[in-house]
């Protein structure tokens, strides 16, 4: 079986026990008691002001840890953690691909720089001014510091379709570095007014965004019974459109032969999901605070206690997934992992003319726990709406459900 890169790093593990542990186990019930009151603009206000407190304690904690020739990784794990709350936040306002724009670099592929420490950072209590005015004015926002994805801008307003970064200024002296992020800031803003960008993250041609042919649809219920079955009876496991097993774990020996019956391909690719967390590289994926909604769940997956792995059949995800006038074809390995998409009469003028559904994509069936089935769907629904605006294009394009 092949692995991916998120394999342990190193030989860190989740402190089982905390004293901020309490207070994040605290705003996680309260965020869900949120997600049933959306309207309630001043409690989204008070779930902030405790994020900020707790993320300040962390950092002084790294900072003195550090300053001891400690560890810090612990403290580093809780305030990700924290940060990850943030992110459920930002979350229940906004569609998750939309924010997928806001963690991203707009001059390249790759993440944008994260915003770092908010101890003694200047024009703070202006950028909480700010915020307090945007609640008040019955409009969500949120502190982009207080996350992992928000990284542009200061706060982020979160009223429409798509979220909106606001830089507080807090000089009137502009360097380079200020010029670049208000740069950087037009740039995003213009990709998401106009659905379409050329050049954007310094990929040749027009990059276009597109809506989906159908809602996003996960196995989230289904992880959840498994992780209470799991507290029961120590491990379950259960599959997912024929091709991706979810194995739950909360006991010392599992008895793997049943718990992988039947699942014996030698194309199959391993995630442990706990480690992505673990290594604090769940970036811009739906949090899994907010996937994991009972308190007990998540507090069992924050401290190791509950263990989750997936099991991707990639050659059964190439044959029961296709869809008619395609083939399939999953390509893998220890840093990488892709689907092409093949159309058989879709593209007559160029019969070599394939569309790719990327890492991030493909990476969400085990981060945002999304149906194998519907990425593929929406993957080539995507092409098809889209046909006439990508014809003529090179023969290899780059598909970003965006």
């Amino acid at each position: 079986m092949r692995q991916t890169p998120y394999a342990a790093t190193d030989s860190f593990s989740p402190p089982a026990e905390n004293r901020l542990y309490p207070e994040l186990f605290e705003i996680h019930r309260d965020i869900h008691g949120l997600s049933q009151d959306l309207e309630n603009l001043p409690r989204l206000l008070e779930i902030q002001r405790r994020l900020i407190d707790a993320i300040l304690e962390a950092e002084r904690e790294i900072r003195e840890v550090k300053r001891d020739k400690g560890d810090p990784r612990e403290w580093q794990y809780v305030r990700y953690n924290f940060l990850c709350l943030g992110d459920c936040l930002a979350f229940l306002y906004m569609d998750r691909f939309a924010l997928k724009q806001t963690f991203f670099d707009v001059d390249t592929v790759n993440p944008k720089q994260s915003g770092g420490f908010i101890t003694d950072k200047a024009g703070a209590a202006a950028e909480i001014s700010l915020l307090e005015t945007a609640i008040g004015h019955k409009v969500p926002a949120v502190l982009c510091d207080i996350t992992n994805v928000l990284r542009y801008g200061d706060i982020c307003l979160l009223g429409g379709s798509d979220p909106v970064p606001i830089e507080v200024k807090s000089s009137k002296t502009k360097d380079s570095r200020s010029k670049r992020q208000k740069k950087k800031l037009e740039a995003l803003s213009s990709f998401l007014a106009l659905d379409h960008s050329e050049g954007f993250r310094g990929l040749p041609g027009t990059t276009l965004r597109a809506e989906f042919a159908v809602p996003p649809k996960s196995y989230c219920g289904q992880l959840q019974e498994a992780v209470q079955q799991a507290s029961e009876v120590g491990s379950t496991s259960f599959e997912v459109d024929d091709c991706l097993k979810v194995v739950v774990i909360m006991e010392d020996t599992p008895d793997y032969n049943v718990l992988l019956s039947g699942f014996g391909s030698s194309r199959v690719l391993v995630n442990a999901v706990n480690q992505i967390k673990t290594n604090k590289a769940w970036g811009c994926y739906y949090p899994y605070a907010l996937t994991l909604s009972e308190a007990a769940h998540y507090e069992g997956f924050v401290k190791g206690r509950v263990h989750i792995f997936t099991f991707l059949d990639m050659a059964a995800f190439e044959d029961s997934l296709a869809i008619e006038g395609t083939r399939l074809s999953v390509e893998a390995d220890e840093h990488d992992i892709q689907c092409q998409i093949h159309f058989s009469n879709l593209f007559a003028e160029d019969e070599e003319a394939y569309f790719i559904i990327g890492e991030h994509m493909m990476c969400r069936m085990w981060t945002d726990f999304l149906c194998p089935s519907w990425i593929v769907q929406n993957s080539v629904s995507s092409v098809v709406n889209n046909v006439e605006a990508i014809r003529g294009s090179l023969s290899t394009a780059m598909l970003g459900s965006s």
